[in-house]
């Protein structure tokens, strides 16, 4: 018998090392796949949080929004939603900024005056029911729901 097929035959140690082969890579396999899920996790969406105070003029068919405290609102990322008895109505970030003399934020203390009748062709009576929605346009979420009562002045 030749010294290559002593070589051959004998294979008491192969079972083992490919053993430990097989559960090294079942290991890096779990491994990688944690540090896949963990890397991949982008944290919290960063979203505006501000306080605003809001009141409906049905004489004039104005909407007021006043930021009353919190940070400052991106007007780019800013849009509003009004929803008057089921109707979506948006007030985009063109009109945000035209609205706040052409400003890059929504700061303390500035107000929007949305005209409805003017902007959208619509009059707000005392009954009806005037829901908004401020949104943050980067994330796409609602950061404040607010509900106004026409009979507010």
């Amino acid at each position: 018998m030749s010294e290559i097929e002593k070589f051959i035959k004998n294979s008491s140690a192969v079972s083992d090392v490919l053993g430990e082969i097989l559960m090294t890579t079942v290991a890096v396999i779990l491994l990688s796949s944690i540090a896949m899920s963990i890397f991949s996790y982008g944290g919290p969406d960063d979203i505006p949080h501000t306080q605003v105070n809001e009141w409906v003029d049905i004489e004039t068919d104005t909407i007021y929004l006043e930021n009353s405290g919190g940070e400052f609102i991106d007007v780019e990322s800013l849009e509003i939603v009004v929803n008057v008895n089921g109707i979506r109505y948006t007030y985009f970030s063109s009109n945000i900024s035209e609205n706040l003399g052409n400003k890059n934020s929504w700061e303390l203390g500035d107000r929007i005056e949305i005209n409805t009748s003017k902007e959208w062709n619509l009059q707000i009576k005392e009954e009806d029911e005037v829901d908004m929605y401020l949104i943050d346009k980067p994330s796409k979420k609602v950061f404040q729901k607010l509900q106004l009562s026409a009979g507010e002045n």
